[in-house]
């Protein structure tokens, strides 16, 4: 179980390409190329976390010891107050941060049943969300997840997180069978016409359900993963049609960095020897995701292991980890990330957050105040776009 829960630290990887924001190519030539109310009153206060008994082991090194103070943290305090206390905590905003919060979405279902949702707010890249949809899966079926995700519909951003959360849900409902998951995913969401790519979504919810099993955590049952094969770094990618080879290879740098025991230079020769051009790139985009929960939260450590990528890879990786910082809520971070940029690959960077800050579910004074902290001529046009697109 022990080595399953640090495994489970590499989520991230694949989270924050689901939203509506467009994200830089790897092999692009030029380097790759609803509001929300403001924040509870019930925020507490730098002095106020000392007196916060299970925080000590949510901000600890020990993943396991993490999700289970989060759990007692929101069975103490409730949904909302945990929400902000994790939100306004030094907590990490990587994969293990996501799941700490996808326990308290947990609790919020089994609190309020449906209605738990309603309570959730998008920190940590929706991970609430995740676990409310998860569990109402488990416990209310099919009919339940197309419920759930449509209170999602009122933000696109939003409700790629709710299929991507779908995704994984309907894998665990159908006892990690991938092929009979997937075919759910399009009798779901292949007619969805206002968010066309959700079913895109879906199938990457199930594949990187596939990878990790954050659902059947902590039940006490021997995993089943029968589409995971230990001398093939490429399937279950190579046993599925056209249709759903995105969500696959989007997913499947992580399984390889698995399988190679975290060695990110023969993950990249690995993705490097798929052989179809946009395979290869979905894998590599998979890679660069992989480093950002290995830098801990520390920006400094992102150029240093994009440089693992070689020459050709490197600052677009920097690109996807500066897109990575700020979709999991790390908005600072991302802004240092690309300060670490050359100027024509800054300005790439720059432009990304910029797009991010747009389809951001933050309310309108936010999401200006984020613009202004954008660097010329970024700052301007960033407010311009807000305002027509508003």
């Amino acid at each position: 179980m022990k080595s399953l829960i640090v495994r489970l630290g590499l989520i991230t990887v694949l989270l924050f390409i689901l939203s509506k924001i467009s994200l830089p190519s790897l092999s692009d030539k030029k380097l790759f190329a609803q509001n929300l109310p403001a924040t509870s009153p019930t925020v507490k206060s730098a002095v106020d976390y000392k007196n916060i008994p299970e925080l000590a082991d949510i901000l600890g090194p020990d993943q396991e010891k993490r999700l289970l103070a989060g759990r007692k943290l929101v069975e103490r305090v409730g949904v909302e107050e945990a929400l902000e206390i994790l939100e306004h905590s030094s907590l990490p905003h990587t994969g293990e941060g996501h799941l700490v919060v996808h326990q308290i979405g947990f609790y919020a279902y089994q609190k309020y049943g449906k209605e738990g949702i309603l309570k959730c707010k998008d920190y940590f890249l929706f991970a609430c969300y995740h676990g409310v949809i998860i569990e109402a899966a488990g416990e209310k079926g099919v009919d339940a997840i197309v419920q759930m995700t449509d209170t999602c519909k009122s933000s696109g951003v939003r409700f790629f997180q709710c299929v991507h959360a779908a995704g994984h849900a309907i894998l665990a409902m159908f006892d990690y069978r991938l092929d009979e998951a997937l075919k759910t995913c399009d009798q779901l969401y292949e007619q969805e016409k206002q968010f066309p790519e959700s079913l895109s979504s879906c199938h990457n919810g199930a594949f990187m359900e596939n990878l990790f099993g954050v659902h059947d955590w902590g039940t006490g049952k021997a995993p089943v993963r029968d589409w995971l094969k230990d001398d093939d770094p490429y399937f279950p990618c190579t046993a599925f049609g056209e249709k759903y080879q995105r969500g696959c290879w989007l997913n499947q740098a992580a399984r390889i960095y698995q399988m190679y025991n975290g060695d990110i230079t023969k993950t990249a020769k690995a993705c490097e020897g798929i052989g179809n051009r946009t395979y290869v790139e979905w894998c590599f985009d998979n890679l660069a995701r992989q480093i950002h929960p290995l830098t801990n939260g520390d920006t400094t450590q992102v150029v240093p292991l994009c440089s693992q990528l070689g020459d050709y890879w490197r600052e677009g990786c920097i690109i996807v980890n500066a897109g990575a910082y700020y979709s999991v809520g790390g908005r600072k971070e991302s802004l240092a990330v690309c300060n670490q940029l050359a100027k024509q690959p800054q300005n790439i960077c720059f432009e990304k957050i910029m797009g991010q800050i747009i389809g951001d579910t933050l309310t309108i004074p936010e999401k200006l105040d984020w613009c202004d902290k954008l660097p010329d001529p970024f700052k301007p046009t960033c407010r311009r776009q807000l305002q027509t697109a508003t």
